[in-house]
């Protein structure tokens, strides 16, 4: 059975590939089938750049065969919300260990995902690996991927600022989607203030503003307005930057909802998805975690030890269907 690149066909027809007798496994995110030369692998999202990024762990027999010295060959599928999306035989395959244990495996392609199809695969995970050493630059991919297709800006107009500031205008120019409606970045920073600090975002509802230290690459930030004096957040400017687009994302979009949840129901909503590694912002709740799966956002907020503050954006509708089984209280919810 032969299967043309970008077609879409079923997930059982994919994993035929692989051959008869061949071995059905579930990871992480991803769905593999393992044959005598070839595994293939049903993964939840595909990058523009033809590159898919699995997480571990990985069941034995995929990493068995993958670290093995005759490694059999690789044909990988996208899942859209009406079958999966041929990508074709993966051009390289690299095992990613730390601590001695395989951590992810990253399958690169000849040809990336064309710009027509792209909108209908789920954003991938990429970002998430440059986290812990580049947050600026894991906002950078999390936007190109999120807001794909929202065409960008010709021009950069601004011209301020510490150089995280820099790089999200970079990459929000002519999406003011990104920018915000329930906290918003300003377009440029003002200044002016008795303190010296540098206003450069506020709350939609105008009961904030966030202000930073001038004349520092990266420098530390505060929420005026959120108490009787300046609330200092935890991370520097290049991290918040990350977490506030990834807030909006969630709070902010077409697709999703809001919810009060209790501990058992919010373990629940996040069990599949992956912990974004950044310490909690102090809005819109105390202690505000982020986390992150394919084309799905989910902002956990806690102020007291027995509820959360809960709201979850997806890319596509289909991204919802998991959480309509949970049986939630939502406060609002839109999944068209």
């Amino acid at each position: 059975m032969e299967i043309e690149l970008w077609s879409v066909v079923t997930e059982p027809e994919a994993l035929a590939l692989a051959g008869p007798g061949a071995m059905l496994l579930t990871g992480t995110e991803a769905a593999y089938a393992v044959g005598p030369d070839t595994i293939v692998v049903v993964a939840p999202s595909a990058g523009e750049a033809g590159e898919i990024t699995l997480p571990g762990p990985f069941p034995e027999m995929v990493e068995e065969r993958l670290a093995g010295v005759l490694r059999p060959a690789v044909c990988a599928f996208a899942r859209l919300p009406e079958g999966c999306l041929a990508l074709g035989l993966a051009r390289s395959t690299v095992l990613g260990y730390r601590r001695g244990a395989l951590h992810d495996i990253r399958l690169t392609f000849e040809a990336p995902v064309p710009p027509g199809l792209l909108g209908r695969v789920a954003p991938g995970l990429d970002w998430l690996e440059q986290v812990g050493f580049d947050p600026v630059g894991a906002m950078e991919r999390f936007i190109a991927g999120w807001y794909h297709d929202v065409p960008t800006g010709n021009d950069f107009p601004f011209s301020g600022g510490p150089p995280p500031l820099q790089a999200f205008h970079r990459a929000a120019a002519g999406r003011p989607e990104v920018l915000g409606v329930s906290s918003r970045i300003l377009p440029e920073p003002v200044a002016g203030r008795p303190d010296g600090l540098i206003t450069f975002g506020q709350a939609g509802d105008g009961v904030f503003t966030m202000v930073m230290e001038p004349d520092e690459k990266d420098p530390r930030i505060w929420y005026d307005g959120l108490s009787d004096r300046l609330l200092p957040e935890r991370e520097r400017l290049s991290g918040h930057l990350l977490q506030s687009t990834l807030a909006r994302a969630a709070m902010d979009g077409p697709l999703g909802g809001m919810a009060f949840v209790d501990r058992p129901q919010a373990r629940r909503v996040i069990a599949p998805l992956r912990r974004v590694p950044l310490r909690p912002m102090r809005w819109p709740s105390l202690f505000t975690r982020c986390y992150a799966g394919p084309g799905t956002v989910v902002l956990l907020g806690e102020d007291d030890a027995d509820w959360f503050e809960m709201y979850v954006g997806v890319r596509h509708p289909d991204l919802l269907r998991r959480l309509r089984k949970l049986g939630l209280d939502w406060e609002s919810f839109t999944d068209s």
